[in-house]
């Protein structure tokens, strides 16, 4: 199954050429003659998927716990940022910075606690099929946070949406495509589970600014091309958002019938946590003129 991102984020316009500097090989993310994306963009560092074994507990695994919506259980993780990036510290001094000079209108006066960035997980492409994952960013503090609702099945996913409703609330959002998928998806299943979430104070999607300032620069403006290109990091142990679908599906399987299965979701959780991670950063160097 072909993914949204490999949907809606292809490189701009057909028939250009590849950007000064890129080995043809890169221009799809495969091997060239000068190496791969990660050597062409010169990335600096490396963040890996934390390791995890068919024994391992899912607390262990997930680093979360069960809670309670008004719509039943669902599993909540809240860690900081610097629990997946360690150099991510100043991440809230660079976004207060960068909303005093906001790279689009949609961003004019406002505060960093009034974002919410997003990214959602689902089961496939349209919203006649269940999300089982929302991550979420907030930041109260100067340690910014993020926040991922989990369905461990499928009786789950009211819960989730019900319990990232009451996070929305006064909120603008922050997405990658989002006006195209993620928010319309997350309308379409609260429909399904005839729940009413909040509207959001507005919303930004970093998806057009970004296309408007790297698409002459980059081979495409994937969220991961623009996590190498622009923020200089990679990601090993990650899984192609096309294979998720049938992850999940893998867990629920072995969930039901062995009781186990949590070590399967760890590279979709790090995969979702590093994508809401990076459209922050994005933001940052939209702002620094990177």
């Amino acid at each position: 199954m072909s993914s949204w991102e490999d949907i809606a984020n292809e490189v701009a316009p057909a028939g250009s050429p590849p950007p000064s500097g890129l080995a043809t090989g890169a221009f799809r993310g495969q091997k060239g003659k000068r190496g791969n994306l990660g050597d062409v963009f010169g990335v600096s560092r490396t963040l890996e998927c934390p390791p995890a074994s068919p024994q391992d507990a899912a607390d262990a695994v997930w680093g979360g716990r069960e809670e309670q919506s008004v719509n039943g259980p669902f599993y909540f993780i809240d860690r900081p940022v610097t629990a997946y990036d360690g150099q991510a510290s100043s991440l809230a001094e660079r976004l207060e910075n960068a909303l005093q000079n906001p790279p689009s209108q949609w961003l004019s006066g406002l505060s960093t606690r009034d974002l919410l960035f997003v990214d959602i997980e689902t089961t496939g492409l349209s919203s006649s099929e269940p999300l089982f994952l929302i991550g979420t960013m907030t930041i109260e503090s100067a340690t910014p946070r993020l926040q991922l609702y989990l369905a461990r099945d499928l009786d789950e996913e009211k819960a989730v949406l019900s319990a990232f409703g009451a996070r929305l609330r006064g909120k603008t959002l922050v997405t990658f495509n989002g006006k195209s998928f993620d928010w319309p998806f997350i309308e379409g299943r609260a429909t399904r589970k005839l729940l009413k979430l909040p509207q959001p104070q507005g919303h930004f999607d970093l998806l057009f600014a970004a296309r408007r300032r790297w698409r002459s620069e980059m081979p495409n403006c994937k969220l991961q091309t623009l996590e190498m290109g622009v923020c200089k990091r990679a990601r090993q142990g990650d899984i192609p958002s096309s294979r998720i679908p049938e992850r999940y599906y893998d867990f629920l399987e072995m969930s039901e019938t062995k009781g186990a299965g949590a070590h399967l979701l760890a590279p979709v959780l790090f995969h979702n946590a590093l994508d809401v991670l990076t459209m922050a950063e994005l933001i940052c160097c939209l702002s620094e003129g990177k």
